[in-house]
């Protein structure tokens, strides 16, 4: 999905060598899983101009509908759309959806020009005359399903073939996100199937319902984001075992403490060709029970282990995205044996590329997912190679 909303022009004295006052607009856009703000400045007579030698120092950017700190983007570049038009794009990872933004640009002591009101499509001033239900919905209930540009955690139903058990298999994943004052809560459900290589039964297949929540709190350091959260996750399996069926109940607490590292790489990257996105790394504690019990009992907070975690995602040619993912476990019930999980997804971008059949709100994409490996909570060997259509459920 591509879209944008244009700013309100506000008019200021600009340097000379630009012949006098000029206007400007700006643009905010979401494309590919990042977010971007494109710039256009225009002279007396509506003639696009550009300054001279742009910088990210001439440049401040506020999220005004948060009431963040200003902050200057990590990368400035000029784009031209043809012999007359050109555009600077502001990149940063600070950068998401459901706000607005507000750009200074000052390129000498007496010269500013503000260009206000650059907003996610997604995002919408409240109404003067609004009824009490119409609020409530735009505050609490739409902004849940709004994109956020995190392409981990999307929204989807998946239908896919797996070839590591010969069969096909359906995926559906709810995880809707509110955010307010920079603390974000994050519920989800969802329904799979698995093959667990369990030592004492062989190879299992097992139809897991999961749900859990997870409550978060990001803030930026200079050029990086560090957030903590804490989350807590049910699990049910139906083991399909070579005598009977069984039942296992799986629980885990999770604290964790992760960095994102996505403005280093705005130097290098250029959109439609390379990008880098979603590059962070973690670590942290949890405490896990896996019984035939699916309430937590006295003694189940003894299974403790910690970990780290790595992942990062890159988009190449606009539309082929790889990214890959690592966890490392130090469970203490294993008495100290390390364990890892690997994730490798290789996704066709196609939403954006097809023609939307009319009255059809979604676009498939197209995956190849890898998993091999042992992780929380079960820490059984897991092997999946699966490829199939992933199916957005957010509006565009």
């Amino acid at each position: 999905m591509k879209a944008a909303v244009f700013a309100v022009c506000i008019f200021a004295f600009v340097p000379l060598a630009w012949g006098g006052p000029v206007t400007g607009e700006g643009a905010f856009f979401f494309d590919r899983g990042h977010y971007w703000i494109e710039i256009t400045f225009y002279d007396a007579k509506g003639k696009n101009i550009l300054p001279a030698e742009p910088k990210t120092s001439h440049f401040e950017v506020v999220n005004f509908t948060e009431g963040g700190k200003p902050f200057k983007p990590s990368r400035i570049e000029v784009f031209r759309l043809d012999d007359k038009k050109a555009v600077l794009i502001l990149s940063s990872g600070r950068f998401k959806g459901k706000g607005c933004y507000r750009v200074t640009y000052r390129p000498g002591d007496d010269v500013e020009m503000v260009i206000d009101s650059i907003c996610d499509p997604f995002h919408f001033e409240p109404g003067v005359n609004e009824c009490a239900g119409k609020r409530f919905f735009r505050r609490y209930v739409a902004p849940a399903f709004s994109r956020s540009g995190d392409i981990y955690s999307l929204n989807q139903f998946k239908y896919e073939y797996d070839m590591s058990a010969e069969k096909s298999r359906s995926n559906l994943l709810l995880r809707p996100c509110f955010e307010t004052k920079g603390w974000g809560l994050e519920p989800y459900f969802e329904q799979d199937r698995t093959v667990y290589h369990i030592d004492r039964s062989g190879e299992t297949d097992a139809g897991r319902r999961k749900f859990g929540v997870e409550i978060s709190k990001s803030v930026w350091v200079r050029e990086l984001r560090f957030s903590l959260s804490a989350g807590y996750d049910h699990e049910r399996s139906l083991l399909s075992l070579a005598d009977t069926d069984s039942t296992l109940y799986t629980q885990s607490l999770v604290v964790e403490w992760s960095v994102r590292l996505d403005n280093f790489f705005d130097s290098i990257n250029r959109h439609c060709l390379s990008v880098f996105k979603g590059i962070d790394v973690g670590f942290g504690y949890a405490w896990y029970q896996s019984d035939d019990e699916e309430v937590w009992g006295e003694t189940d907070f003894e299974r403790t282990t910690p970990f780290l975690k790595a992942r990062f995602t890159w988009t190449i040619l606009y539309g082929f995205q790889l990214s890959y993912s690592v966890e490392s476990y130090w469970p203490g019930s294993l008495e100290g044996e390390f364990e890892e999980f690997h994730s490798v997804r290789f996704r066709l971008l196609l939403r954006d590329v097809l023609a939307r059949p009319s009255r059809k709100l979604y676009h498939p994409d197209l995956e190849l997912a890898f998993d091999t490996g042992r992780r929380l909570p079960l820490f059984e060997e897991e092997r999946k190679a699966s490829l199939g259509f992933t199916f957005d459920l957010f509006p565009w």
